[in-house]
């Protein structure tokens, strides 16, 4: 399911890290409509596992959830290892903040924490967050980060209904 929602929106899933997973936009080129992919994404992957876990007994739906946190900014990119084997690893402030995002948004009980930075990268089309709601800003602290980050959050109607 990660796999397709990455792949329809043009990202790269760059690693899986125990239940989540990396999706970085704008490599090997960086494109125009990165920003928009990479919204495109996320809120794609939330539409697709709220669906996934209706299909679920109740029983097994009710113990488990899902948070994606989406930013954009620029990353360090680097190919490692030689020979037989190549792994590119993105660091930056950029994988941090996105990374602290998946916890905002569990702890604002959403599916997804959008950083401003993004939203307005994708141009505050509002349009692309029609299936669920979308509030915000809301001035956010982020844990390990001094100041703070303005942060929209958005669920899905079913999600909250």
């Amino acid at each position: 399911m990660v796999d397709k929602e990455a792949v329809s929106s043009g990202g790269m899933i760059n690693s899986y890290l125990g239940d989540g997973a990396m999706i970085l936009f704008g490599l090997p080129q960086a494109a125009s409509d990165d920003p928009f992919r990479a919204a495109q994404c996320a809120r794609g992957l939330c539409v697709s596992t709220q669906r996934w876990l209706a299909s679920l007994p109740p029983a097994v739906r009710s113990r488990l959830g899902f948070k994606v946190g989406a930013h954009f900014g620029t990353i360090v990119a680097s190919r490692l290892g030689g020979g037989s084997y190549h792994h590119i690893t993105a660091t930056g402030d950029t994988v941090n903040v996105a990374s602290r995002l998946m916890e905002v948004a569990a702890g604002h009980e959403v599916e997804l924490a959008l950083s401003d930075e993004l939203f307005r990268a994708v141009g505050r089309d509002r349009s692309l967050f029609e299936a669920g709601v979308l509030t915000g800003p809301v001035e956010t602290r982020l844990r390990g980060r001094s100041g703070s980050l303005d942060v929209w959050f958005w669920r899905s109607r079913s999600e909250s209904s």
